[in-house]
């Protein structure tokens, strides 16, 4: 999903803008890039009272630390991949560890869906005795989202509220696995694995009443993929274009060539089923995007923006939303898996939520969770002598910053423009100067904890000299005969540090650009973009959502426009691979393939610094941010 400072894919509790907004001056980061020293790559986990870790670790014969992160990819399989990254741990919720190198790194597990048909239990939230209901209001800050619309939420802001109001057949729970949600057990899958059948629960019900049954669920996944929902961007621009290409007929209906999507098939009132065009292992991964989520025919067809008074199918219903101040939740007492603990979510926009960490620290509770990002805030937030120290909550997300070239854009075009203007970008000095290692700096596209994760960055480094001669080897000789070259973002401070690398570098002028999201949004679509600073947080922990989600032919959130047949071949071998450990490996080639393009280059994979009061309870933050709301409560 976008991103903080500018992508829109991201069902996680985050902001745009706001990991940067307290960096250094340009020049005071500029100073700390030429003369700062590299010393060793370092790998950021956090260790806190939720968490369970193990480590295995070795030295190889030239010294270096190697660390083996398993990650778990089935039941019944594993894939290992081996580091040389140090790792620094930070216990957070107890206080009891200093941030520091450790000899032991945890190991980062994440676990992907299967296709068990087994019932999955609903969770509960079992409550003290002592939880008084009118205590039950959460207070956060956000910023203002540009749609509710489950078949457009695209970024971050829109896509965490969507999450609270709108369910679909399956969801992630809080170790990312897909369980059922609003369909009674996981489905049924046909031996060639391209027939996925779904039983819905009975007595489903939207918020109004009305009984939720397969045909709901077909309206709206046809809904999402009807090409006059993009309008005036392009049908490709549809997160349906990404989430639902799978299933046959999405990509007619897209193109406008048919009314329904033909691979969906209401069998009876309770049973729906999928027909994909081949084996897609990340299937049901993809099935808990939000362009999945059922809404009410009757609802939607009122017309005009219809997401300002949803009928939802979630846990929560919008009770309040007023734009550039408050959006104000309420339990949907008609949510199949029981109506949330609390009776009230506040969630500060616009100039309402300025000066976030004041409210937070006021002894009222004006603000009960706050992201604080990876400045300053961050930096004071980890000083163990702070009252703050004992709030924060550290997690190592699985999310990729990048800078994106423009393949189709002059003189990115050439691959040896891509890479010079690549090879002078020292990432692990960035990570250390504007983000004093509160980030992790990337050497791939995947992050750590990923499967098919593996830290093998060395296609590309850090090296001016290669990139001056690269400029000289081009199509353009000489960097006095590149064009114009404009670098786009949404008001983050990377832009400018990166202005005045490409200067001091290469005696390059790149003019900074910022736009306001929706403008930057438009531009994207339309291919306006030479460059651009952008972000991507995972939707499922697999490898296919960064991989082909920005990189694929096809894609709506291939940007760079990026087109290799040889990558795509490898993605597809990929998926029709049943051994998940060789569906990995080709992914790896595939990313390999891309890294050495340079269509984008990786940047940093984010850490969230997250602040939550003591008397929050049950709030999960897993490696795409906090999913959902329904099972917190408020114990003070």
């Amino acid at each position: 999903m976008i991103d903080k400072i500018g992508p829109r894919i991201r069902p996680v509790y985050k902001y745009i803008a706001r990991r940067v907004s307290s960096a250094l001056p340009i020049s005071m980061l500029l100073l700390a890039l030429l003369l700062g020293a590299c010393d060793a790559d370092t790998a950021t986990t956090v260790v806190n009272n939720t968490t369970t870790t193990a480590v295995t670790s070795s030295t190889s014969p030239n010294g270096a630390a190697s660390y083996t992160v398993t990650l778990n990819i089935s039941p019944d399989s594993t894939h290992t991949a081996t580091t040389s990254q140090a790792i620094t741990t930070i216990e957070t919720t107890n206080g009891t560890t200093a941030p520091g190198l450790t000899t032991q790194p945890p190991t980062i597990t994440v676990a992907t869906s299967t296709n068990a048909a087994t019932p999955a239990p609903v969770a509960t939230t079992k409550l003290p005795a002592n939880v008084n209901p009118a205590d039950q209001v959460l207070h956060l800050v956000g910023g203002d989202p540009s749609t509710l619309d489950p078949a457009l939420a695209s970024e971050g802001n829109s896509v965490f509220v969507v999450r609270q109001l709108f369910s679909g057949l399956v969801t992630l729970d809080n170790d990312l696995k897909v369980v059922p949600d609003l369909a009674a057990t996981m489905p049924t899958v046909s031996d060639n694995g391209k027939t996925y059948t779904f039983v819905l629960k009975r007595n489903l019900h939207f918020g109004d009443g009305k009984e939720i049954t397969a045909d709901d669920v077909k309206y709206s996944l046809e809904r999402a993929a009807d090409p006059q929902l993009a309008a005036p961007d392009p049908p490709e621009s549809l997160p349906a274009a990404n989430y639902m290409n799978d299933i046959v007929g999405v990509k007619d209906k897209l193109a406008g060539k048919a009314s329904t999507i033909a691979g969906i098939v209401v069998k009876d009132k309770y049973t729906i089923q999928f027909q994909l065009d081949g084996s897609k292992p990340y299937f049901l991964d993809k099935m808990t995007y939000n362009c999945y989520f059922v809404v009410n025919k009757a609802n939607v067809e009122k017309g005009g923006n219809w997401f300002e008074q949803p009928d939802v199918s979630g846990p929560f219903k919008l009770a309040q939303w007023n734009k550039q101040q408050l959006i104000k939740l309420a339990p949907n007492s008609a949510y199949a898996n029981g109506a949330p603990t609390l009776k009230e979510v506040d969630i500060l926009l616009g100039a309402a939520a300025s000066n976030a960490l004041n409210l937070y620290e006021q002894t009222d509770n004006k603000i009960d969770l706050l992201d604080i990002g990876a400045g300053a805030d961050a930096e004071r937030a980890l000083d163990k002598n702070g009252v703050l120290n004992k709030q924060l909550v550290v997690k190592p997300e699985l999310e990729l910053t990048y800078l994106a070239f423009n393949t189709k854009a002059k003189p990115f075009d050439d691959p040896k423009i891509r890479q010079a203007f690549s090879l002078v970008v020292d990432r692990a000095k960035i990570a250390r100067a504007v983000f004093e290692d509160k980030v992790v700096a990337a050497k791939t596209i995947l992050p750590p904890g990923m499967p098919g994760y593996t830290g093998n960055g060395a296609v590309l480094g850090y090296d001016v000299s290669r990139a001056r001669d690269l400029i000289a080897q081009s199509s353009y000789k000489s960097a006095s005969n590149l064009p114009k070259i404009v670098l786009y973002s949404t008001g983050d401070g990377l832009s400018g540090t990166l202005q005045a690398i490409y200067k001091e570098a290469l005696n390059i002028e790149v003019e900074v650009r910022q736009y306001e999201y929706k403008d930057f949004q438009a531009g994207l679509n339309q291919g306006q973009f030479q460059m651009f600073v952008f972000g991507w947080t995972a939707d499922y922990p697999d490898p296919e959502n960064f991989l082909r989600s920005l990189l694929g032919a096809g894609s709506p959130f291939n940007n760079s426009n990026y087109s290799n047949p040889q990558f795509d071949n490898l993605m597809k071998q990929g998926d029709q691979q049943s051994d998940p450990q060789a569906r990995l490996q080709l992914y790896g080639q595939a990313e390999q393939m891309a890294l050495a393009d340079v269509p984008i280059l990786p940047i940093y994979h984010n850490v969230s610094y997250l602040l939550v009061k003591p008397y929050v309870k049950n709030l999960v933050v897993t490696g795409e941010g906090i999913i959902n709301l329904k099972d917190v409560y408020i114990q003070k």
